[in-house]
């Protein structure tokens, strides 16, 4: 074996295996929350197809992929002090409940129409989450401009010149 202290250095994955890494770094809880939610959806999209061409029947891979997906969403979802917000938590929670209870019944037939439905739910999700990162960014946007503003003297007014990078 070789004494080179190179050995000892954890290998670095593919480029886009890094690129996934730092986003995973660097995302706030909400984009975490939307990364794992469109991860469930391409998953139960693909035991659809899986499922409808009657490649692997019953639980595979791609089934308890998708039942780890949603326990991993089930176990984000925390209790507030706030009534309201807790009874909001335990509706989002029975919602996953559900979700992984429909998961299993559909295992035994390979129904790939209720994972159709699993798939449409949490792409509604996904949409949620989307728009609570859109909303994030232009909060931080906006702050990040009228930090700039009140440095330089200006208005928080944006000015018409200058690169748009917001979609």
């Amino acid at each position: 074996m070789s004494t080179n202290p190179e050995n000892f250095r954890p290998r670095l994955g593919s480029g886009s295996q890094q690129y996934l890494e730092s986003a995973i770094r660097m995302a706030t809880p909400a984009r975490l929350r939307l990364m794992v939610t469109e991860r469930a959806v391409e998953v139960a999209a693909t035991l659809a197809r899986v499922w409808k061409n009657g490649e692997q029947p019953g639980p595979n891979e791609h089934s308890l992929s998708l039942l780890e997906l949603i326990g991993e969403l089930l176990s984000g979802i925390s209790g507030s002090e706030a009534p309201d917000e807790n009874q909001l938590c335990n509706q989002i929670s029975d919602l996953y409940v559900f979700l992984a209870k429909h998961l299993v019944s559909a295992e035994d037939r390979s129904d790939f129409g209720a994972v159709e439905e699993i798939r449409l739910v949490l792409e509604l999700e996904a949409e949620t989450w989307r728009a609570v990162c859109a909303q994030e960014l232009m909060s931080k946007q906006a702050a990040s401009a009228s930090g700039v503003s009140a440095r330089m003297g200006a208005s928080a007014e944006p000015s018409m010149g200058g690169l748009n990078f917001s979609a």
